[in-house]
């Protein structure tokens, strides 16, 4: 109270009630600036975050369908057979994955290169050789400028 009455402390009426107006409407204005707003706001982005973390669970589903059906269609890998080398280039002529070079390494093993697939395949390809025997002991998959787009290096080898 004493700082309202050193506030209106030697005014005139008129300037009186402009102060004591302007701290009426000046306190509400306050709340809702520092308050209300910034809750309405987290609110509102939160509930931006639900629906996009929705959709992205939806999309999980969907992909998850989908590999479980493909997991079912498994039969072209079981008939890949022969040398490893002979095992990647089947695989990889099965899936039209364009192998754009095969090094033989060290215990076995096969550094395998393609500069451009579609990831399905990629992913398809790697899981075709694991299940026809074949060890994955590296991947590097690199995203490509067009969408879905993939560069894939490989280390592969027998079994273990």
């Amino acid at each position: 109270m004493k700082l309202i009455d050193r506030l209106l402390e030697g005014r005139n009426e008129r300037e009186r009630q402009i102060v004591i107006i302007g701290g009426a409407l000046a306190i509400p204005l306050i709340i809702w600036m520092v308050i209300w707003q910034p809750l309405l706001s987290a609110n509102s982005a939160a509930e931006a975050r639900l629906e996009q973390r929705r959709g992205s669970y939806a999309w999980m589903q969907q992909a998850s369908s989908k590999i479980q059906s493909m997991r079912g269609s498994g039969s072209q890998s079981a008939a890949i057979s022969g040398s490893p080398q002979q095992q990647i280039t089947g695989a990889a002529a099965a899936l039209s994955v364009n192998i754009n070079r095969i090094e033989p390494q060290s215990s076995g093993r096969y550094s395998v290169w393609v500069a451009r697939t579609d990831y399905s395949s990629a992913v398809r390809f790697i899981e075709t050789l694991s299940v026809a025997g074949m060890t994955l002991h590296s991947a590097n998959i690199t995203l490509l400028d067009s969408p879905g787009s993939v560069s894939l290096r490989a280390s592969l080898g027998a079994s273990e």
